[in-house]
């Protein structure tokens, strides 16, 4: 394996791992938006119906909004350490097999 197949592959796996983090964010933001979201439509129809039934339901929405943002933020924050951590253990080995063959030359 040449040194610039090498460092190809240590590219691509980076590029690799920098795309999964940013896809993870992204969809850890767009369910938070989501939820927030769906939680002010149920506001509204909470308001029309009743202020007393609304402060009911107002308070399950945000409750449920949190869980599910904080539910979401915890899942997107694993995957990234996740990434975060497959990219940096190869990254050492990749560093480790190019000073190999630097140093074999």
């Amino acid at each position: 394996m040449s040194k610039a197949e090498i460092l190809s592959r240590i590219l691509t796996a980076e590029a690799d791992a920098e795309s999964s983090l940013k896809k993870a964010s992204e969809k850890a933001q767009n369910i938070i938006s989501k939820a927030r979201s769906e939680a002010a439509v149920i506001i509204s129809e909470a308001r029309s119906s009743g202020q007393e039934n609304a402060l009911t339901i107002v308070d399950a929405a945000k409750t449920k909004a949190a869980k599910e943002a904080d539910a979401v933020s915890t899942d997107g924050d694993e995957q990234i350490a996740t990434i975060k951590n497959n990219s940096d253990s190869r990254r050492q080995d990749a560093v480790d097999v190019v000073l190999a063959s630097f140093m074999a030359e």
